[in-house]
């Protein structure tokens, strides 16, 4: 068994990797969410029925290969629970504090 102490370094990467990959994600989703503030009437409710952009898939594809970066070069490219876990819960916390003056 491995010391405990040694997976801190795994650890930290996976959650800097979620906080950059939370911050380019609420970036990436800005100019769309500005957008829908700005429409009034039809559009509005066109533009409402469409719940995936191009924004939303870039910006899934650019977390996936920020946290594959992340365990690649922290941890050799194993996956580990903790790193996921740390990786989802920075990556939900930056989003989130982000996207709170929006609503």
């Amino acid at each position: 068994m491995r010391n405990s102490l040694l997976e801190l370094p795994v650890l930290a990467a996976a959650v800097w990797a979620g906080l950059a990959s939370g911050m380019a994600a609420f970036l990436l989703r800005l100019p769309g969410k500005l957008y829908e503030r700005r429409l009034k009437g039809r559009r509005a409710k066109l533009f409402a029925l469409i719940p995936i952009r191009a924004a939303d898939v870039l910006a899934g594809f650019a977390a996936a290969a920020s946290l594959a970066l992340a365990l690649y070069y922290a941890n050799g490219g194993e996956p580990r629970l903790y790193a996921v876990l740390g990786f989802a819960a920075a990556f939900t916390l930056a989003y989130l504090t982000l996207g709170l003056p929006l609503k």
